[in-house]
């Protein structure tokens, strides 16, 4: 979009006047920047000398002249400089109020969106959130995992980006494990769901108390399961349920902060379904896992590492 248009389409949608059309533009415009931060481009190098010369006639004369005085003066390319630095800094501020951005680093936090959903961010999860009146959904991204508990809206559906996968809801409660190079994992507790995979375009509709799972280089896993085991971590605790040892193994890293390294590759692809407890130590989670899985394991020095050995589950 040029910056003539931009300038145009911000006008009219201040002023009420933008058609539908109009909206979807400045919709399709603002999801241009995919994840990045938002960063809107303000006028460039003539029009910022245009600016710092208007600052210093204006600190000059401030004193002797009247502002319907030196508006007279301006000329009209001058003023047309303005009105868009204005412009486009009310576009900025309006955007910038509206979408919210979380993040959660060791420790799991709650947080309450713009539209009443409440969000459980897990460890090493960030969450961006998009809410504009002249858009037709509410819009987030999400990386990590996070359970919604979404406030029903009817005219606004509730979309979440993770990747390839886009999940779509109107008021339900769900949880969605999506952290990078690991499996994608959406569990539903109540309610309705519509995940679709935008590399296969496959849409696959998930109720209460299904999880839909995808690997990489595997077909997705559609399964019953008692969902409040995919979220229990919301309460602190660890609940794994035929997961491998390996996806474990990056929990009990993100929420421990203790890295685990597999001697045999073999051990880590054991699958696992285990519970813990909210306060139970890492030394104990390790050697119960270690138990099942006839492996042994030794921490370093200063307990960061823990390696562990073993056969595996052959």
């Amino acid at each position: 979009m040029t910056k003539e248009q931009l300038t145009d389409l911000t006008a009219k949608y201040l002023k009420g006047t933008a058609t539908p059309e109009e909206h979807a533009l400045l919709e399709k415009w603002y999801y241009s920047f995919n994840q990045q931060e938002l960063s809107i481009a303000l006028p460039g190098e003539e029009e910022a000398a245009l600016e710092a010369r208007m600052k210093r006639q204006i600190d000059q004369r401030i004193k002797a002249v009247s502002r319907r005085s030196l508006m007279k003066r301006l000329s009209v390319w001058q003023i047309a400089a303005g009105a868009l630095l204005l412009l486009t800094g009310g576009l900025l501020i309006l955007f910038s109020s509206n979408r919210q951005v979380y993040r959660a680093s060791q420790h799991p936090q709650q947080i309450v969106l713009k539209d009443g959903s409440k969000v459980w961010l897990n460890a090493e999860t960030r969450l961006v959130y998009t809410d504009l009146p002249f858009f037709s959904e509410r819009k987030l991204d999400l990386t990590g995992e996070a359970y919604f508990d979404v406030a029903s809206d009817p005219e606004k559906p509730f979309i979440i980006q993770s990747g390839d996968m886009t999940t779509q809801v109107l008021g339900t409660a769900f949880n969605i494990k999506a952290y990078p190079d690991e499996p994608f994992y959406i569990t539903v507790t109540s309610g309705k769901v519509r995940l679709e995979d935008k590399q296969t375009k496959t849409v696959t509709v998930l109720t209460s108390n299904k999880q839909l799972k995808y690997a990489s280089q595997h077909p997705p896993v559609l399964k019953e399961v008692a969902s409040a085991t995919a979220h229990a971590w919301t309460s602190g605790q660890l609940e794994f349920y035929d997961q491998s040892f390996g996806e474990i193994a990056r929990a009990i890293n993100r929420k421990y902060n203790v890295k685990v390294v597999f001697a045999n590759n073999t051990l880590e692809q054991c699958m696992i379904t285990a519970s813990f407890e909210k306060e139970s130590a890492v030394s104990r989670v390790i050697d119960l896992l270690c138990k099942i899985n006839n492996a042994t394991y030794t921490f370093s020095a200063d307990s960061s590492i823990v390696t562990l050995e073993g056969k595996g589950c052959q």
